[in-house]
């Protein structure tokens, strides 16, 4: 029994003074990160210019802006709606905020015409990522349509 507890201490033991080595001043302190639009998995695709566009159906009153509490702001959108084809791919395109504090989406459907494809509509919910805000109010439009208002 003493044998094994020896290795098992002494394995504790430099777990913990590597650990404590490997913490400074600073690497402790969070450098700022600059206020951009994160990407998401919606973003257009390179292969995208080989497939045709498409429509898209949206739910814009079951859609809504998610605000996380936090400084600065960090800003969502659940997007509700449909495709045309489970074939069908979703892109968006997010605006940086505009002078008047507009943040627009665009909102659209990729698929290849040459793929046989089961005709059904396919609902989807995404979340989309609309970055960081501070200091006033905002509106998001996606589409063109109205989506929701926040004030950051």
């Amino acid at each position: 029994m003493k044998e094994s507890f020896l290795p098992l201490a002494v394995s504790f033991l430099l777990a913990v003074i590597t650990g404590c080595s490997l913490i400074s001043p600073s690497s402790a302190t969070p450098s700022p990160t600059p206020s951009a639009i994160p990407p998401s998995s919606y973003e257009p695709q390179p292969d995208d210019a080989k497939l045709e566009r498409g429509q898209v159906y949206l739910d814009l009153e079951s859609s809504r802006v998610v605000i996380r509490e936090s400084l600065p702001a960090q800003v969502s959108l659940i997007l509700n709606g449909s495709l045309s084809t489970p074939c069908h791919k979703l892109r968006v395109v997010v605006s940086p905020a505009d002078s008047q504090k507009e943040i627009r989406l665009e909102v659209y459907s990729v698929f290849d015409p040459k793929e046989v494809c089961i005709t059904v509509i396919q609902p989807f919910n995404a979340t989309i990522p609309l970055g960081s805000y501070s200091g006033g109010h905002y509106t998001v439009y996606v589409n063109d349509q109205l989506v929701g208002e926040f004030d950051a």
